[in-house]
């Protein structure tokens, strides 16, 4: 616990952000803040009850560890690129960080049958590979590697070929519920549309994405390209954070750590404050 409280020591007598900051000072506090989280949210997922979990987590823990560890290796990449100001590439990655929290926090309050099929869900295309025909690139040495590596993971889980009937039949969707569904499951439905579906078109070959990113209008109605990276405001973390932080807390109880759900309760204090500190400078701006 070192490596917490090490982070935690630099907060120690640190004024925290309040409204009527300058925008300058809450940049500052936001980036050191953010980065911080993201390191604590990696030692969250390092820290096990040995009583509980003597080695590792089984298969009805590890999906979900496994998207707390995606989220905070992203937050780390986040906070990268906001310092460099790539706008751009900050919207693939949060839209991966809010998509792996939603299906956390799904995860943390199902049933051991739901997180099974949510583990065989994440089969599907490689129980396409699996099956295709040895011709073409699976008669090639790189396409018998593909098979085999497959091979071993269904071996790994007790899986066959045999083994997705449901999931076929609910069209590869846990319970056959969409991301959208599952939003609306963790109470956060009404914000689907503003903070990832907008988020999706940095993900797929999208128009809206094009104008906002890669092309300039032209005062004749034509456009150009646009080739400079957009500057990235900081201050858009903290909505991220309000998703992923939960599913933190909710993991910890889970697992038998509920000595470090105070830690993850300041941040989502300092979140909030931070975000009503920046609000307050850019209300005017925003008429």
């Amino acid at each position: 616990m070192k490596e917490l409280n090490d982070i935690l020591a630099k907060y120690q007598g640190l004024p925290l952000p309040v409204v009527g900051d300058a925008l300058p000072d809450l940049e500052k506090f936001a980036k050191r803040f953010f980065a911080d989280c993201a390191e604590i949210y990696d030692i969250v997922t390092r820290v096990k009850d040995a009583e509980r979990n003597p080695s590792g987590f089984s298969l009805v823990d590890a999906p979900i560890l496994g998207l707390l560890v995606k989220i905070s290796k992203l937050m780390r990449e986040i906070v990268k690129y906001y310092d460099s100001g790539d706008a751009n590439v900050i919207a693939y990655l949060e839209r991966q960080a809010i998509e792996a929290a939603v299906v956390a926090r799904y995860l943390l309050s199902a049933t051991p049958e739901t997180i099974e099929n949510y583990r065989k869900c994440s089969f599907k295309d490689r129980l396409a590979a699996f099956e295709a025909p040895a011709e073409g690139f699976y008669a090639t040495k790189a396409g018998q590697r593909l098979k085999a590596s497959i091979r071993n993971q269904f071996q790994a889980e007790g899986l066959n070929a045999a083994s997705f009937e449901r999931q076929k039949k609910q069209k590869w969707k846990v319970e056959g519920k969409s991301v959208r569904d599952m939003f609306a499951e963790i109470g956060m439905g009404d914000l689907y549309g503003n903070v990832y579906g907008f988020g999706s078109e940095s993900i797929h070959a999208s128009w809206g994405h094009s104008m906002n990113f890669d092309l300039s209008r032209n005062t004749d109605g034509t456009y150009s390209a646009l080739p400079i990276e957009m500057p990235a405001d900081v201050r858009y973390v903290g909505p991220v954070l309000l998703f992923c932080n939960p599913a933190y807390v909710g993991w910890c109880k889970r697992i038998g750590l509920g000595r470090l759900v105070g830690v993850l309760d300041w941040i989502e204090q300092v979140n909030r404050q931070l975000f009503a500190a920046f609000d307050a400078v850019y209300q005017p701006l925003d008429g």
